[in-house]
């Protein structure tokens, strides 16, 4: 049974996921799109009843994000005399009025830290249409979708922070025909973008269908169309588009066209091409641990050990976070290295997997496991937002102003820190 800390850690990461609306309502509109995001923003909402030490409201719903609510410091080894490091734990901070300006977290702020991963850009494109950062391509340029309307993706950009200025890759079509269009989860190699999309066909049949284009600019590609099932998440190999599906698998085939590949049985789901899993994201799997790590390029297995006791352990090549006695835990997929951490453990993004196998973010902080180093994020407002990449994303937002949707965005890109030294 979840304990206290986990139900508020669950509520903090689907308010985090829903800036410049509310939690409830964001829930309505997000259940025609992203399987992946429904199931966590439900399971979220459904303990706003039992979390926090007052009434909360059923509108309006925040959870602030600084220095109240679930933190996390470096972590520490299992069984140590913890001691207090930085702020003390609060289990019970539920705020339904965002409170302003947010108490700094403990660590190192991000400014003097990673000065090159800090910046600013516009929130919105030269049509006046609301960015929605997807991830760092690289340290300075970011990966952009465009929304005329809520969640409704008009056009990939890429802002470039050492021109300060941002350009088209293509526009998004949306497929005559189909009812409850949306573009969903979208990646990128450095040379493509590659994005899936779903909808509903005259006969209330769900249709999804995979796009792609190239990141030096020009038409987008429908490259796939399915009605056997739900896709999950969605990854590029050179030439080839590589997906998962929520009950059948994983599976590419050529951008250009071509035949559909079966590359694994049904119960493994892509992480981050070539690696992939056996735990699906869903309600009924976020206490489950991932027992394996393939590499799907080399065919090759890893038995991923975890102490009784553990639950929603995910686990990278290198690095897995997971929860063991109420609190977060980072591992290796041997089990070796358990160390614990000081709050509920990851709650950053829409991927459970540590960020390019490196950070972890909980709350307004960013712990990098192969250094040590904790950036700490002072934010303006009371929201924050997290990239929306298939894969574990790099970029993490919030406003420049306390406003909801305000005119600028400040911009966190991890893709940008300089590799351990």
């Amino acid at each position: 049974m979840r304990t206290e800390r986990d139900l508020a850690g669950a509520l903090r990461q689907a308010a985090e996921r829903a800036p410049g609306s509310d939690l409830l309502a964001g829930i309505g509109e997000r259940r025609r799109r992203r399987t992946r995001r429904r199931a966590q923003l439900l399971a979220a909402a459904a303990v706003v009843v039992v979390v926090g030490a007052g009434t909360a409201a059923t509108k309006g719903i925040f959870v602030s994000g600084g220095g109240e609510g679930i933190g996390t410091a470096a972590p520490h080894a299992a069984g140590e005399d913890r001691g207090t490091v930085g702020e003390p734990e609060v289990t019970r901070t539920v705020t339904v009025a965002p409170r302003d300006p947010v108490k700094s977290p403990a660590g190192t702020p991000v400014e003097r830290l990673w000065p090159k991963a800090l910046f600013q850009m516009p929130a919105k494109n030269a049509d006046g249409w609301r960015y929605r950062p997807v991830t760092g391509i690289n340290a300075t340029q970011v990966l952009l979708m465009a929304e005329s309307s809520f969640e409704k993706a008009g056009k990939i950009e890429i802002y470039d922070t050492e021109t300060g200025k941002a350009r088209l890759v293509t526009e998004v079509p949306a497929t005559k025909g189909l009812k409850q269009y949306y573009p969903q989860s979208a990646t990128t190699d450095g040379t493509n973008v590659a994005w899936y999309a779903t909808g509903t066909d005259r006969n209330r049949t769900r249709v999804a269908e995979i796009w792609w284009a190239p990141l030096s600019g020009g038409k987008a590609r429908k490259t796939y169309t399915t009605t056997e099932y739900a896709i999950d998440a969605i990854a590029l190999d050179g030439d080839q588009v590589v997906w998962s599906a929520v009950k059948g698998g994983v599976h590419r085939k050529p951008l250009a066209g071509g035949t559909v590949e079966p590359l694994s049985d049904e119960n493994l789901h892509l992480i981050h091409w070539p690696w992939a899993g056996d735990v699906g994201d869903g309600p009924d799997t976020l206490e489950t641990n991932q027992t394996k790590l393939v590499n799907l390029a080399e065919g090759t297995e890893v038995e991923i050990t975890a102490r009784p006791g553990t639950t929603g352990l995910r686990c990278g090549p290198t690095w897995c976070q997971g929860r063991l006695g109420g609190r977060g835990i980072i591992q290796r997929p041997d089990g070796s290295g358990l160390r614990e951490l000081s709050g509920a453990g990851f709650m950053g993004g829409l991927s459970r997997y540590p960020v390019l196998d490196r950070f972890l973010r909980s709350g307004d902080t960013v712990y990098d496991l192969k250094t040590g180093k904790q950036a700490a994020i002072t934010r303006t407002g009371s929201w924050s937002g997290v990239g929306t990449s298939s894969e574990a994303s790099t970029i993490l937002y919030w406003g420049v102003t306390k406003e909801q949707r305000p005119a600028r965005y400040w911009v966190v890109n991890l893709a940008a820190v300089p590799p351990e030294r």
